[in-house]
């Protein structure tokens, strides 16, 4: 498995003084118990672009959470192809969706330069079995994984290729929030032949949908940058409910 990991300060391998931790860590949880989740957190290891953080098939073990960067998860057919099934981006959680099968179902793969979280899935599960207040953390883990399938269906729902671009870039500014609400600048760490791979597109269909939608005065682009213009004309392209 090629990746390349780094020392890190103090601060880095903490979860509790990660600016992240709202959306990993329960609140609720007392100090006691974060000190026993960090002794089995790998907190902050840095992967360089394209590094393979596990592959499919292999056996499952571990989770990841996205500390900084983005990593994309794929699936291999019978006969070698790549079929892109979701984007992680910081604060989200990768491998939960393999845990029933006891090994990963897609490989994933890092995008950009980036640190993530290993966290010891036979730990995790050994100690919410003794601490209840882990369960309904658990809980919105596994909904986390359920919303990342469900984004990529609505994209995949829409018929043409702009309504799909339209859709995916709402996906992305809400997701890059922390607040829950959508961000009108943001970059898109991953490339235009994965974001068109993703959505079922060739990258010049995707190239052409780009273009459109800064014609249609919907978005600026900046390389990959993207400013929402007009929030209000791109959710008509995309034809998404806003509490999507």
């Amino acid at each position: 498995m090629n990746q390349t990991t780094i020392q890190q300060s103090p601060s880095e391998q903490s979860c509790r003084l990660c600016a992240l931790s709202p959306l990993c860590i329960p609140a609720a949880l007392d100090d006691e118990l974060i000190a026993k989740l960090e002794s089995f957190i790998s907190s902050g290891k840095r992967y360089a672009k394209y590094d393979t953080v596990y592959r499919q098939k292999e056996s499952f073990c571990s989770q990841y959470v996205v500390k900084a960067g983005a990593v994309k998860a794929y699936i291999t057919d019978v006969n070698g192809r790549e079929h892109i099934t979701g984007f992680y981006l910081p604060g989200e959680i990768i491998g939960l969706e393999s845990i029933a099968g006891h090994q990963y179902l897609e490989t994933a793969v890092t995008i950009v330069d980036c640190h993530l979280c290993k966290i010891d899935y036979a730990q995790l599960a050994q100690l919410r079995k003794n601490n209840s207040s882990l369960s309904d953390w658990a809980i919105n883990l596994f909904s986390q994984s359920l919303a990342s399938g469900h984004d990529f269906f609505t994209c995949l729902s829409q018929h043409t290729a702009l309504a799909r671009l339209a859709t995916f870039l709402l996906i992305i500014s809400k997701r890059t929030s922390r607040t829950g609400d959508y961000q009108l600048d943001f970059n898109l760490p991953m490339s235009r032949q994965d974001i068109g791979n993703y959505l079922g597109l060739a990258s010049e269909t995707s190239s052409r949908a780009f273009s459109k939608l800064v014609e249609q005065q919907c978005i600026e682009k900046k390389n990959r940058q993207i400013r929402i213009t007009d929030f209000d004309k791109l959710v008509a392209v995309s034809s998404m409910s806003l509490s999507t």
